[in-house]
């Protein structure tokens, strides 16, 4: 009876499968198993997502073709975002040509203006400026683009002013209101850029009908560039 019970635990231990471990960790010691095996490369079937089967060989090459694919779409996105960077280069340096020739405040509050909507795509520009030092005011157009210095929104702004911190995202109804007046209810995202080192006071808003456009976790080392490039050309229309 003894070595009956025994004959049937040794044939059940035979019979016994592996476990989903053990498999996996023979596998992993044994990297030339399919080599001595070839034909399992094609006889076994990989289940797919759309509900059918491949060979083991075919789903290796349908995961070679993904890892490829999105290297190539993270390699598009290295090149895009140089070409950008290249673009945005380019475009500082022009800008700074163009400002040296500007004649006044407004001349030059123009050339800034043609400069990010249509050389950069902006699709809103707004200025609002309020002149700490004297200025000549022949130089200066009416209108909303210069502000007396108690300004509110300007008040609204003062930290970032004073810090030089630019803020890129969403902002609430009525600064979003008051910076971009009639084109207000077309702006999803902005972008406020500080000017305060030539004596001159004030924010340039960027909109966008895009809402990801500008959004808190964008980098601001262009609009950082552009904001000391406007306030260094900003000093020559300063009375000393």
């Amino acid at each position: 009876m003894t070595n009956q019970v025994n004959k049937q635990t040794e044939k059940s231990s035979e019979n016994a499968l592996p476990e989903e471990r053990q498999v996996v960790d023979y596998l992993m010691s044994n990297p030339d198993f399919f080599l001595q095996h070839a034909p399992l490369l094609h006889d076994l079937q990989i289940p797919h997502e759309s509900g059918g089967a491949v060979s083991l060989v075919e789903r290796q090459v349908q995961a070679l073709r993904e890892k490829n694919l999105e290297f190539e779409n993270k390699l598009r996105e290295m090149v895009d975002a140089v070409h950008d960077n290249q673009r945005l280069h380019v475009s500082l340096q022009r800008l700074a040509v163009n400002l040296f020739a500007a004649d006044s405040l407004d001349d030059m509050l123009g050339i800034i203006d043609d400069e990010l909507r249509h050389k950069l795509g902006t699709e809103f520009v707004y200025f609002r400026l309020s002149a700490e030092a004297e200025v000549d005011q022949s130089r200066l157009s009416k209108g909303h683009t210069y502000v007396a210095k108690d300004d509110v929104l300007l008040q609204d702004f003062a930290k970032n002013i004073d810090e030089k911190r630019i803020q890129c995202g969403r902002f609430n109804e009525t600064q979003i209101s008051e910076l971009f007046l009639e084109d207000a209810p077309e702006v999803k995202s902005a972008a406020v850029i500080p000017v305060s080192d030539a004596g001159i006071r004030g924010i340039i808003a960027l909109g966008s009908t895009d809402e990801h456009r500008y959004h808190p976790g964008m980098g601001t080392d262009f609009l950082t560039s552009l904001a000391d490039l406007i306030s260094a050309a900003m000093q020559s229309f300063i009375v000393k």
